[in-house]
């Protein structure tokens, strides 16, 4: 159990295009307050004659780099592994994913280093997002998850980012579409071309991981991090230049994703946005 004063230091940090395990770490829990703290002290070294060191001098302290919190809705049916997800995210240790979490708390904090800065993702579980979700002050992410080998559970993800898009909330945040269970091979109900269809009809992006096994987990946590730079980044560009281009039809959109399905079933090689769907690096 971690001490109150402590959170767990995100393990992973991307490096040159890779995520590099850096394994636990703790760092002290930043005050929130405004209180003054303590200047340094510093002092001249004594003169060669013997002669004492002068008056100390105050000197005001560096102050620490701001710290930007984003929050992250975690979205999707029960036992999809939304939870699971979110401890494997507070450790590097594989965890037993497959027993229920019913002690973990709503809302749980990682600290995580990308490009030089850190930033702390702040998971928020919805169990009911048409009742829970503040539409007034929405988080900065969305993760919508899914298992692969429950088929109702991926219709359900569907229904949320229908939601979510019917709200424009994902007009400037990221949304990801999640597919969890991967290790479970011969269960599979969803397969992967059905999971990057979903999430291109919703200009969401795409992955498949394992709690189970810790595949793709830390690649999801530092995707997560990167779209909510970009899309500030891009939001603020589209304001800028008074962008209003959004979305089409999303019947058409869909008639679309289905063709560029059939091509990569028929023709064997996969469509350029389905491939960018599961770039999480890029909007």
């Amino acid at each position: 159990m971690l001490h109150k004063d402590y959170y767990r230091k995100g393990p992973v940090e991307k490096i040159s295009g890779r995520v590099v395990n850096r394994g636990d770490s703790f760092r002290r829990r930043r005050s929130r307050s405004n209180s003054l703290v303590p200047p340094h002290i510093l002092t001249s070294p004594p003169a060669p004659d013997g002669t004492p060191p002068t008056s100390p001098i105050p000197v005001d302290p560096q102050p620490a780099p701001e710290v930007i919190t984003y929050r992250v809705a975690m979205i999707g049916a029960p036992g999809v592994g939304k939870t699971a997800l979110v401890s494997q995210f507070m450790t590097s240790e594989c965890i037993n994913a497959y027993d229920r979490q019913r002690d973990a708390p709503k809302e749980q904090s990682v600290f995580i280093m990308l490009n030089g800065e850190e930033s702390e993702l702040c998971f928020i579980n919805l169990a009911n997002p048409k009742e829970e979700l503040d539409r007034t002050d929405p988080p900065d992410a969305f993760v919508v998850m899914y298992s692969v080998i429950d088929k109702a559970s991926f219709q359900r993800a569907e229904t949320e980012l229908a939601r979510l898009q019917d709200w424009d909330l994902v007009r400037s945040r990221p949304a990801i579409l999640v597919g969890n269970k991967v290790d479970l091979v011969r269960s599979r109900a969803v397969s992967s071309q059905d999971g990057k269809c979903l999430a291109c009809t919703y200009r969401a992006k795409f992955i498949e991981i394992s709690v189970g096994i810790s595949h793709n987990v830390d690649e999801l946590l530092v995707g997560i991090l990167n779209q909510i730079r970009l899309k500030l980044i891009h939001a603020h560009l589209s304001d800028k230049e008074g962008s209003a281009h959004w979305y089409k039809s999303r019947g058409v959109v869909r008639a679309s994703m289905k063709a560029r399905q059939m091509f990569t079933w028929l023709f064997g090689k996969e469509d350029s946005k389905f491939k960018n769907c599961e770039n999480l690096h890029v909007l």
